[in-house]
């Protein structure tokens, strides 16, 4: 995917800040992130999302996070579930997750990949999970790439549960359309020289999220809207299961 650069750059230059891009956290700030700083705003955010999970209804057997980063949800995942098959594109993001995690990351199988892929084996997981991710990829046709993996890994009767805004859910994110379309188009100019600080950033209508769920199959689909614990914003998550 395009974007495999840009995060693997993060990775490399400031892999906290890069998943919990807070202003003055980042590296070489005398506020910048601990360890233990990053993985209690973990904590914190997985309670919030959690309990709407748990309301929906979920098992707690092997779950597969898409895009676990510096490890901030995937130390709260391998509390919760017996299993965690974390997926990420960065070699240093990874490193340094099981770095954070400790002994909890021997519950933990880490895979790195470079395309929209699941290398598990089909209905061999009970949940999938993603958070702060599927935005940054290059459009709807990657983010369908990922779920319709997702639905083949999943055993039957598996939920889904994932962040992906949409218009009007993020109070810090009051922007049209039409400004996040030309944001986008200036960062894959900058890429285009070589400048690798971006990240593409895509907003999409619950009805198109809806209908491709749908299309993949889907079944009792939710979007849940509240706010986070850690700074009050609300966040969007979608919840699906597997018939």
């Amino acid at each position: 995917m395009r974007t495999n650069t840009e995060w693997m750059y993060w990775g490399r230059r400031d892999p906290l800040w890069s998943v919990a891009s807070w202003k003055g956290k980042d590296a070489g700030n005398a506020g910048a992130w601990t360890a233990q700083e990053f993985l209690a705003l973990g904590a914190s955010d997985f309670a919030d999302v959690l309990r709407h999970w748990e309301q929906y209804g979920l098992y707690r057997g092997r779950c597969v996070e898409i895009g676990c980063g510096a490890g901030r949800m995937t130390k709260q995942l391998a509390d919760v579930f017996d299993r965690v098959v974390a997926l990420d594109v960065s070699p240093d993001q990874v490193a340094r997750a099981k770095e954070l995690l400790g002994p909890v990351a021997q519950k933990v199988e880490f895979r790195i990949v470079q395309e929209a892929v699941i290398p598990e084996p089909d209905g061999s997981c009970d949940a999938m999970f993603s958070c702060h991710v599927l935005q940054h990829l290059p459009g709807m046709r990657a983010v369908a790439s990922y779920l319709r993996e997702s639905h083949r890994v999943l055993r039957p009767n598996g939920s889904a549960c994932f962040h992906l805004p949409v218009p009007g859910a993020h109070l810090t994110s009051p922007q049209s359309d039409l400004w996040y379309w030309a944001r986008n188009v200036y960062k894959r100019f900058k890429r285009f020289f070589g400048i690798l600080n971006i990240a593409e950033y895509h907003r999409y209508h619950t009805r198109d999220v809806f209908s491709m769920l749908m299309n993949l199959g889907f079944k009792n689909l939710q979007l849940r809207i509240f706010p986070m614990t850690s700074n009050g914003d609300y966040h969007s998550y979608f919840l699906a299961r597997k018939p």
